[in-house]
């Protein structure tokens, strides 16, 4: 294990139980190598949806969603004393926009939570935590919630 670095930490989160416990790992592995931590959320693009025609302006919904996404990370980062982090907030595909975004960042590790979508959402859309580990390059940490 001689040579591993760990300097930049990638926590995504879909604001779900899942994803904020996964965030708490992070923030330790954080400490632990002091290395910058990134808090990384992505809006889903409504206009990527086939046949969707908005009835309003879409940018008017993702600015909306942007702004919800701001207070609740604000609230979990006053919630697990994470100041020190770096909030970063895309619109995209949540999985490509990850690794795309680890890329750009000389991300050395990403940590994710296990179970941020269930049931029907999952079988529709896939696990945002499995396309990542599919599509990164580098390790994928996914931590599983406590029952």
């Amino acid at each position: 294990m001689n040579g591993i670095s760990v300097r930049k930490i990638l926590a995504p989160t879909d604001l779900s139980e899942a994803s904020i416990y996964a965030l708490s790992y992070a923030k330790a592995m954080s400490d632990k190598f002091d290395a910058k931590l990134y808090i990384y959320h992505c809006i889903t693009d409504i206009n990527s949806y086939v046949g969707y025609v908005p009835s309003f302006p879409a940018e008017q919904i993702v600015n909306s969603l942007r702004e919800e996404a701001i207070k609740e990370i604000e609230h979990i980062r006053n919630r697990y004393n994470i100041q020190d982090a770096e909030v970063v907030i895309e619109v995209g595909e949540a999985a490509k926009s990850i690794v795309e975004f680890s890329k750009k960042n000389g991300i050395d590790i990403i940590v994710m939570g296990a179970h941020g979508r269930s049931g029907l959402e999952r079988f529709m859309f896939g696990s945002v935590t499995e396309k990542v580990m599919r599509l990164s390059e580098i390790p994928v940490l996914v931590v599983k919630t406590p029952h």
